[in-house]
């Protein structure tokens, strides 16, 4: 809801404003004894600066910003100066009505910076099913099993994975004339343990005879094979088998294992009466997505800016902040209203900040303490 009042406020002030030569500028200190000072380093240079001395004043303003809220801005400048000026230090709080009546109150005040980019990298395994029968029989189901215990059934899947690692899948599938195959496959990345699978061919060309006659397919690289459970076989030989009398079909498994503990499996059906065999495939991987996120700085907050003998302006807002730099209000007291009628508190504070210029390059580190002064809604 739009604050009329403060709206018809703010409209008076800058009238004032521009009525007056320089009507933020608070009343001069009493005695010579200065109310509003700030001392400090910039890096290892001191600095002192104090209203009513060597031309420094005090100057004040609360004014409306586009989006809605208020910006009360705080300067420690040389008084009518617009070249060739002396070292001047700004201070904008920025934030609701409701926000700046928190921020100005003894406490931290959070520095308003640019939004951080953090860069999110997404693990997916992306698999098909690779389902191959002999005698061209179509699929009529897929089941696959993951590391996690979920399940999928379609052809191809996608599942996303926590992170660099090795993940074991299981695949079964059916073709029509009750063909049942199956793989057992591991995927690995970015992690010691290698991923590893095993397969083996099985001669089509003999199996009227009631014999198999398989050979595990090189370059798997595994240590030990032991087919149907039981029987050790080495890599590269061909090993013969013969079914139970009978049989109209048999299933042949190979387990293979390999260095790092990994182990895989193939199973394959063979049917007699067709000459065929049917055996699937895993085929895909581990994919990776490198997705960047921008997040937002603070809204509400404090902006420092310094100013130096060259009018080069050097500001807080354009980089990042490190932890340990802070912005602390010690004390917060009522003070007079300044030319423009707003009420102003009197602030004690005190600071450690990153100076960027205007490019967001770093420049100087810089920390302080001392008294100032902002203007507030009534």
């Amino acid at each position: 809801m739009v604050n009329y009042r403060w709206a018809m406020a703010l409209l008076g002030s800058m009238m004032l404003a521009f009525m007056a030569c320089d009507p933020t500028e608070l009343p001069e200190p009493t005695d010579g004894d200065p109310v509003f000072r700030l001392e400090g380093n910039l890096d290892s240079a001191a600095f002192e600066l104090a209203a009513g001395v060597d031309n420094y004043f005090m100057f004040t303003e609360l004014s409306p910003t586009n989006d809605g809220n208020l910006q009360s801005l705080s300067r420690l400048e040389e008084l009518d100066c617009s070249t060739d000026c002396a070292p001047g230090w700004q201070f904008e709080f920025s934030g609701s009505i409701a926000a700046l009546d928190s921020l100005l109150g003894i406490g931290q005040v959070p520095f308003i910076q640019p939004g951080t980019f953090i860069t999110d990298t997404t693990y997916t395994l992306n698999l098909t099913a690779n389902s191959i029968h002999s005698g061209g029989a179509p699929v009529l189901s897929h089941q696959w099993a993951f590391y996690d215990g979920s399940t999928a059934v379609t052809s191809t899947v996608e599942k996303e994975i926590p992170g660099p690692g090795a993940y074991e899948v299981e695949l079964t599938t059916l073709t029509e004339g009750d063909c049942q195959s199956y793989t057992r496959k591991s995927f690995s990345f970015n992690t010691v343990q290698q991923g590893c699978e095993v397969s083996f061919t099985i001669d089509t060309t003999i199996l009227f005879d009631s014999l198999i006659v398989a050979t595990y397919d090189q370059g798997g690289g595994a240590e030990q094979l032991i087919w149907q459970d039981s029987i050790i076989g080495q890599p590269g030989a061909t090993f013969s088998f013969f079914p139970p009398q009978g049989a109209g079909q048999f299933t042949l498994c190979l387990e293979g294992f390999f260095q790092g503990g990994c182990n895989a499996a193939s199973c394959q059906t063979i049917l007699f009466e067709q000459a065929a065999v049917c055996r699937n495939r895993i085929d895909g991987g581990i994919e990776t997505t490198i997705n960047t996120v921008v997040v937002p700085g603070p809204s509400s907050g404090v902006v420092i800016r310094y100013q130096d003998e060259q009018g080069n302006l050097y500001s807080t807002a354009t980089g990042s902040q490190a932890s340990a730099f802070n912005f602390t209000i010690e004390s917060a007291e009522p003070y007079e209203n300044n030319s423009l009628g707003q009420p102003t508190l009197q602030l004690g504070i005190r600071f450690q900040c990153q100076l960027y210029d205007e490019a967001g390059a770093p420049w100087k580190t810089a920390e302080g303490t001392g008294t100032i002064a902002v203007a507030i809604p009534d």
